[in-house]
């Protein structure tokens, strides 16, 4: 009875240090995180509001910085959802080098507009952080996007470390409109009814 009772003790120690270092081990991941996207954050607002740069400096200066921080094969893949494994091999690169366009294109869009109002200064704001599964390898990180210091909309990251333990993005929701999801909507149902092929024809007369 003693023998299984201290064996008992023991595992139950051994969970619960289990526990504590994995916490402790998600706790410094989601730290680094956080440091990794206001990193990012911090360079994109500094291109926008720069007063020195030209609008296709800004655009050239936030590919760069998007070709750096994002994975975009991991993110064309959420987008095929079910469709992924369809993806031939021979076509992996040029699908994932159309959606590099498109989401650059998306920002330049979205940059172009809020050049409209060149007074107007944005920040962003990441405060909180937490682990998405149980690998310790996705994290969500939460923050506001700030118009003049008061709050526009709600932004979240949602962040992976690929095998070289970099962090990089893979998909932006703000204002509760995720681009990676909606994309995946998008992308599904087209390819419920046509081929993978007829999707990359059409992503390439519109971003190529």
């Amino acid at each position: 009875m003693r023998q299984n009772l201290n064996k008992y003790l023991i595992h139950t120690i051994l969970l619960l240090l289990f526990i504590y270092v994995s916490n402790a081990h998600s706790r410094e991941y989601c730290d680094e995180a956080l440091v990794f996207i206001n990193e990012v954050t911090d360079e994109t607002l500094g291109i926008i509001n720069s007063s020195e740069f030209t609008n296709d400096q800004k655009k050239s200066n936030l590919s760069v910085l998007l070709i750096k921080n994002t994975d975009f094969e991991t993110m064309g893949k959420i987008m095929l959802g079910k469709y992924a494994r369809k993806l031939p091999d021979d076509m992996k690169e040029v699908y994932t080098d159309l959606i590099q366009k498109m989401l650059t294109k998306t920002i330049y869009d979205r940059l172009d507009n809020d050049l409209e109002e060149p007074d107007v200064t944005y920040a962003i704001v990441n405060d909180s952080c937490r682990i998405k599964g149980s690998k310790n390898k996705e994290f969500l990180v939460d923050g506001d996007v700030l118009k003049d210091d008061s709050r526009l909309a709600s932004i979240r990251w949602w962040i992976v470390m690929n095998k070289d333990q970099q962090y990089k993005v893979i998909d932006l929701t703000l204002a509760g409109v995720s681009l990676t999801l909606q994309k995946k909507d998008e992308f599904t149902s087209y390819l419920s009814k046509k081929s993978i092929h007829q999707l990359i024809n059409r992503l390439s007369k519109k971003f190529d």
